[in-house]
């Protein structure tokens, strides 16, 4: 297929494109959020065809194979702001061109996993920042079975690496366990001595857990589960909590546990505010903290050289999980772009995302 044209700096090698206007541009396919809504059924999102991006000095062209759907991704859709934006944070693909620069040089060719945010991950092209955001990946791997590498592999780090270095513990609560995170939560924890307590909503979703090798799972539909997590909490002397929930949960977990204990808030699922369920006292007297918890934020307001090896570090262990029946292997249900808001919507409003998740394949 024809390549598009050289891009202002060097250029490593061509990018075909699958389709060009009557005027030669070269064009792609490229998700965008038409409409946003509270609701997911009215949710509107749009492929487009849009020109080819070309990548600027430092940057990388990358011809993306597959980009998960999130949590982080459609939970941004339900909100009343302005859409019309693109879409998308991680996904995976080749590097088939450079703009120029040393780092952007030496990634053409390689399978690599990038993190596009600003500019959106749901495309058949992208271009990134060679050094910040794309990351090469392991041989050996499909590329398309990179695709979720960095949201929640690189949480689970994250906070495994907060639990033990910053805390200095051995073992926290975690809520929300039954997701995709928690899942590679429970198998990363079995090799690095770490004790999670995995609270979850149903009692087939503790036995999945317990099946992984989970050693403590509470379930939300016993009655007594909130004093089966105290008892836990005061035989392991747990002072740490990442809540994935939300809502009452997170004041809930801060009235449990001790004084100059922690609670992350790294998700919201309940959809409600926290902090009319948070209790003052134990802020003032017992010097409880509640604090937010962004992956972003751990690996980048370090520094520049911690955040350097702390991005090596994290790299390593994922390209070790990412191989089959590693910590942080991934099941996906497929989907070509044009299917994707459908088959969403059906997982949604049916069966969930617990055992699955859905990849959007351009290759």
């Amino acid at each position: 297929m024809p390549a598009p044209p050289r891009p202002v700096h060097e250029q490593q090698e061509t990018a075909p494109a699958t389709a060009s206007d009557s005027d030669g541009t070269k064009m792609m396919r490229k998700f965008f959020l038409k409409t946003p809504n509270h609701d997911m059924n009215k949710v509107e999102l749009e492929v487009r065809r849009v020109p080819l991006p070309q990548p600027k000095k430092g940057e990388v062209l990358i011809r993306v194979s597959a980009a998960p759907v999130n949590p982080s991704d459609y939970l941004a859709w339900l909100t009343t702001e302005k859409g019309d934006k693109p879409i998308g944070i991680e996904g995976s693909g080749v590097v088939v061109a450079s703009g120029g620069g040393i780092v952007a040089r030496s990634l053409v060719g390689k399978t690599v996993g990038f993190v596009a945010e600003e500019t959106g991950s749901y495309a058949e092209y992208v271009t990134v920042d060679a050094l910040r955001e794309c990351f090469p990946l392991t041989a050996g791997v499909p590329v398309e079975d990179c695709a979720s590498f960095f949201v929640n592999p690189f949480t689970v780090i994250a906070m495994l690496h907060t639990v033990q270095k910053a805390q200095k513990a051995k073992v926290f609560i975690h809520t929300g366990a039954s997701s995709h995170l928690g899942q590679m939560m429970v198998k990363l924890c079995k090799t690095m001595d770490v004790t999670v307590v995995n609270v979850v909503k149903r009692g087939d979703q503790a036995k999945m857990l317990k099946d992984l090798g989970a050693e403590v799972v509470v379930s939300e539909d016993d009655p007594e589960w909130t004093s089966q997590l105290k008892q836990v909490i005061e035989k392991l002397d747990i002072k740490v909590a990442f809540d994935a929930v939300g809502g009452r949960m997170s004041g809930l977990l801060m009235s449990m546990l001790p004084a100059e204990s922690t609670t992350y808030v790294y998700g919201g699922l309940a959809k409600d505010p926290c902090v009319s369920d948070v209790p003052a006292l134990d802020l003032i007297y017992k010097k409880k903290l509640l604090k937010g918890f962004l992956v972003v934020n751990w690996l980048t307001d370090c520094g520049f050289l911690v955040t350097v090896r702390r991005a090596r570090y994290a790299l390593r262990l994922v390209n070790e999980g990412l191989k089959k029946g590693g910590w942080a292997e991934s099941h996906f249900v497929d989907c070509k772009p044009e299917e994707m808001q459908a088959e969403f919507l059906k997982m949604w409003s049916e069966k969930g995302f617990t055992g699955s998740k859905l990849r959007i394949r351009f290759d």
